[in-house]
């Protein structure tokens, strides 16, 4: 299956609400693409989990995701992150928890939904995290996060643009070029996107599976495996 994208007027909506403090980072590593792709993530996930009572923003940020989120359901959401800073600038009202997303403090089975972006590439064990959300969901992941291009010739494009042309971008929207840079040592060591499809196919009942921007970001959807009967 697709992904379920959003119309023009549900971007309009979106768009026309959104906080100024929205994250400038992933606006720049994303082409100026991160919200549609939360909104597309949103409604491709609802669709296989249509009616979530308790959703888990798992590495939330400022609570971005949770934010699409609300845009298209009134669901009881939980923002997760590892940073106090972060949740305490919250642009969402709602549950705020402290945590790692290698161990999260939940028990088995607890949410419907369980949802990230522009994160798992921070963690040094993707698999564990993936794991730990596969664990604490009853019913359906979502995430998008930046992975490797197979291809040379595109590892080698976006390389260049992460690590001379995105931070002067983000000078030119008021960052410091310094607070950038460290995006592209992540991605100098992630391993290649044909990894991370057979790594989700083997933890998840995989529904959705694309790649963005020259094959810099991977877009999932999975199911829970022991959902469908299927041993691990």
């Amino acid at each position: 299956m697709q992904e379920i994208k959003a119309t023009d007027d549900e971007l309009k909506r979106i768009y026309e609400n959104i906080p100024s403090s929205y994250d400038r980072a992933n606006r720049f590593i994303s082409f100026n693409q991160d919200v549609r792709w939360r909104a597309n993530l949103v409604k491709t996930a609802l669709k296989f989990c249509p009616n979530p009572g308790l959703v888990l923003d798992v590495a939330s940020g400022k609570g971005e995701l949770t934010y699409v989120l609300g845009k298209f359901i009134n669901a009881y959401s939980v923002m997760l992150d590892y940073s106090e800073n972060m949740l305490s600038n919250s642009l969402v009202k709602g549950d705020r928890i402290q945590a790692s997303f290698n161990a999260l403090p939940f028990r088995d089975n607890s949410f419907d939904l369980v949802m990230s972006s522009f994160a798992l590439h921070a963690s040094d064990d993707v698999e564990a995290v993936v794991r730990e959300m596969e664990r604490v969901s009853r019913h359906v992941l979502a995430f998008i996060a930046m992975g490797k291009p197979d291809s040379m010739w595109k590892r080698a494009y976006v390389g260049f643009y992460l690590h001379y042309v995105m931070p002067y971008i983000a000078v030119l929207g008021g960052a410091k070029a310094s607070d950038y840079r460290y995006i592209y040592y992540i991605f100098k060591r992630l391993p290649t996107n044909s990894y991370y499809r057979q790594l989700f196919s083997r933890l998840l009942n995989l529904r959705v599976y694309r790649e963005l921007a020259f094959n810099l970001f991977y877009f999932v959807v999975g199911e829970k495996r022991e959902e469908q009967g299927e041993e691990r």
